[in-house]
């Protein structure tokens, strides 16, 4: 930090982002990081490279933090909430399961839409509330079930570990912050 000061190199390019996404990598057990201005712009990001575009739905949580459903909103898209669980405060992978059960199908396209609305489901966005993890395995085998990408919030668990991996690592992408 001292050096980065020091050099008045304090900036969005240069050798030290490069060294932080290093770090943010080795730390996670991640292959790659990719540095973003903070938590909100990193899920866009996210939601972008799975493909959420305008007027489609991503499934999340109620229990949040605004830049989830900012993230969402950037996209175009529109939020749709699945309830948590008590014990993690994360999405339930039961109502997950439950709710697109009775409101999905799946078109020839092989893409999955809600049956009442027409919108394809373009993402699951379940976060880590408080650095609780939620039962990210349970919800990525139900996306799976359904092609649905995974894009894991979890900006507020840097250091929490599910069943010994780093957060963020279990779906499609993971956004930390």
């Amino acid at each position: 930090l001292l050096e980065a000061m020091d050099s008045n190199f304090v900036s969005s390019v240069g050798a030290f982002v490069g060294k932080f996404e290093d770090a943010v990598a080795a730390y996670t057990g991640s292959p790659h990081a990719v540095a973003a201005v903070n938590g909100t712009a990193a899920l866009h990001i996210a939601m972008l490279l799975a493909g959420v575009r305008a007027e489609e739905e991503v499934i999340t949580q109620p229990v949040s933090f605004i830049a989830t459903c900012n993230a969402i909103s950037y996209c175009g898209a529109r939020a749709v909430f699945v309830d948590v669980d008590r014990d993690t405060m994360g999405m339930s992978p039961e109502k997950l399961a439950d709710y697109l059960a009775r409101n999905s199908l799946k078109k020839a396209d092989g893409c999955c839409y809600n049956n009442k609305t027409g919108r394809r489901f373009a993402a699951i966005v379940p976060m880590h509330t408080f650095g609780h993890p939620c039962r990210i395995d349970a919800i990525v085998e139900i996306a799976d079930r359904y092609g649905i990408p995974v894009v894991e919030d979890a900006a507020e668990s840097v250091g929490s570990l599910y069943k010994g991996r780093h957060t963020g690592l279990f779906g499609a992408y993971g956004a930390l912050s």
